[in-house]
């Protein structure tokens, strides 16, 4: 099969590798789409995403395929918990003690085939298609975020970024009912696709809001400056969900003293734990248009240039696509 293997930063190479062969726990699977991921980007630079990446893996985790057993139509949830440890008999599966992460510590979906624990598989409704399925990982980590902020009618929701992320928490937060969304983004394009998502306001900058109040703002670009953004404009006794994959390192200036007298609350999230379900079902109802959140559908020896060149990504999501 053909593969992406990950040798070291920015050496992605396609070759031909041995079909994986599943343990009595695991199953194999056809890739059919996986999902190029700002976690791919890191990591091809040499960032860490989730956890830190493992040499010589194939990575990819936002992935749609048929299982080889059965012919069904599956999503694969990248991170396996193994529900036994402290932290996942806590209710913390996504800090499990014996965790593993599909395209970051064991070999993911930029590969012809793969294999997962069963657990891991989920099956798709007859009205989800595998393209859609692609998006049922990126999706549930929008859920987790959103779980953290609870939107509601009652909420004012401003969102930075309109990227992928972006543009599918907007569209989640019209689907819990959100008195108002708007966008933040510096290209019209991804201005214009957040309009016909269902937008109230799309602006080029913070400087460009003027007697609009936000409640819950989301940052989904992981950048110092829309960050600290975030905290900027977001009202007073508001909520800032910092979801945006900012590099390690990066550090933001916070006044305590204004967080004090604004009284607000920032929080983050981490990973997807158990909302694969809840993604997959809220794909099912059709309230998620992923078609215009593609930029482009690749073959898999387009994928290292498509992280190595940020152009390349600019205009949407990029879903590497394979023969069936």
């Amino acid at each position: 099969m053909k593969a992406a293997i990950l040798y070291k930063p920015h050496e992605l190479k396609i070759v031909k590798n041995i079909i994986p062969t599943p343990t009595s726990s695991e199953l194999l699977i056809k890739t059919a789409y996986c999902g190029v991921c700002g976690t791919d980007v890191h990591l091809f630079h040499g960032d860490e995403g989730s956890v830190p990446m493992i040499p010589m893996t194939i990575p990819g985790h936002e992935l749609s395929g048929i299982l080889v057993s059965t012919g069904e139509n599956v999503v694969v949830d990248p991170n396996y918990f193994c529900g036994k440890c402290n932290a996942c008999i806590n209710n913390k599966p996504h800090y499990c003690e014996n965790i593993k992460n599909t395209g970051v510590t064991i070999n993911g979906g930029f590969a012809e085939y793969l294999v997962a624990e069963t657990s891991q598989i989920h099956k798709l409704p007859k009205n989800v298609s595998l393209l859609q399925g692609a998006f049922a990982e990126p999706l549930s980590c929008c859920l987790h975020g959103l779980s953290k902020i609870s939107i509601s009618s009652r909420d004012n929701v401003l969102i930075i970024g309109g990227g992928t992320i972006g543009l599918l928490m907007l569209q989640l937060c019209r689907y819990y009912g959100a008195n108002k969304v708007s966008l933040i983004d510096v290209l019209p394009k991804k201005r214009n696709i957040a309009t016909s998502l269902g937008a109230d306001n799309t602006y080029e900058s913070i400087n460009m809001i003027s007697n609009e109040k936000y409640n819950k703002v989301i940052e989904c670009v992981g950048k110092k400056e829309t960050c600290q953004d975030a905290i900027k404009v977001c009202e007073e006794t508001g909520i800032i969900l910092l979801f945006g994959l900012t590099k390690p390192e990066e550090e933001i200036s916070v006044k305590p003293f204004d967080l004090f007298k604004r009284d607000l609350t920032i929080t983050s999230s981490f990973i997807n734990p158990n909302t694969i379900k809840k993604a997959i079902a809220i794909l099912g109802t059709g309230a998620i248009n992923v078609d215009k959140l593609i930029g482009s559908i690749i073959s898999l020896e387009e994928l290292p240039n498509v992280l190595a060149n940020d152009k390349l990504r600019m205009d949407g999501k990029v879903v590497v696509k394979y023969d069936l």
